[in-house]
């Protein structure tokens, strides 16, 4: 509660609250918002064959862009696989780390020294370069996107749980529940997490917009998303035809960028200032 009345009490975390809330009521709401007409409710209505993108009418009140694609409809189901992506990807990054991360500062000696270097190998690898590869081999897919990204992207936080695992397990109260014989799990679960845990979920917390930036990066580029999948990358892929106009009104087909730029822009942006709040409020140097 009182992390609560701070997130509210400062205006630009409530800001990206207020966002956030949004963007959570339009994706349980999708079904009402924007009610299917398949079977598969991610894939966007085509209204037409027609290449040009149709402008926003009483009808379609975000325009159609290219292929006739519904970009309401894309927007608002689009909102759903961004909180898909980013909570499953930020979920098993913080998970995988966490554990080594655990077990790795816990323990210590040999196994922690295993355990960092197989850390370091994971991190020697080019990050975008590799999820390129695996997307290339294994074929365009939202799961073949977030499956290198999970395994590509848990290594700082088994880095940051480490250090501060290092820090804590020195404690008092850690010394005193392993003197008089309380199990390693009870201790880590127990006494050392709670404690050491809050950095590694404000990062996550912070991460989450990126990630969904990363995934819309790839389905513009064709690796993420398959075509017509209501994904807000897949949306301005449409558009990347359209962006400078014609000759004499570049503005012509704005309505193909802005609407799902403006969704993923918002949406991070909620994430990021939820994030800088989180570490604001637990920081105590900054508190201090």
């Amino acid at each position: 509660m009182e992390i609560l009345r701070r997130l509210v009490k400062n205006r630009i975390s409530l800001l990206g609250l207020v966002l956030l809330i949004i963007f959570v009521l339009i994706a349980i709401l999708a079904p009402w918002l924007a009610p299917t007409e398949h079977e598969d409710p991610y894939r966007i209505p085509r209204r037409g064959w027609t290449l040009e993108p149709t402008p926003p009418s009483a009808e379609y009140p975000l325009g159609l862009t290219q292929g006739q694609y519904d970009i309401y409809y894309g927007i608002i189901w689009g909102t759903r696989t961004a909180f898909r992506v980013g909570i499953i990807v930020i979920t098993f990054r913080a998970l995988i780390g966490i554990l080594l991360g655990s077990i790795s500062a816990y323990y210590g000696g040999l196994l922690d020294e295993i355990l960092m270097r197989f850390t370091d190998i994971f991190m020697s690898f080019p990050y975008l370069i590799g999820v390129v590869v695996f997307v290339s081999i294994f074929g365009p897919g939202l799961n073949n996107v977030m499956i290198p990204l999970i395994a590509l992207g848990w290594m700082p936080y088994a880095r940051m749980i480490r250090g501060n695992i290092l820090a804590i397990k020195q404690e008092e109260y850690v010394m005193a529940a392993q003197a008089i014989g309380v199990s390693d799990l009870k201790i880590i679960t127990r006494h050392i997490l709670p404690n050491s845990i809050f950095p590694v979920l404000i990062q996550a917390s912070m991460q989450i917009g990126s990630i969904v930036i990363s995934v819309s990066a790839l389905s513009f580029l064709g690796l993420g998303a398959p075509e017509g999948y209501a994904d807000w990358g897949q949306m301005l892929s449409f558009a990347r035809n359209w962006m400078l106009g014609e000759q004499g009104n570049v503005l012509k087909y704005w309505f193909t960028v802005a609407y799902p730029g403006m969704a993923m822009v918002l949406f991070v942006l909620s994430w990021n200032l939820i994030g800088d709040a989180f570490r604001d409020i637990m920081d105590p140097r900054i508190q201090a």
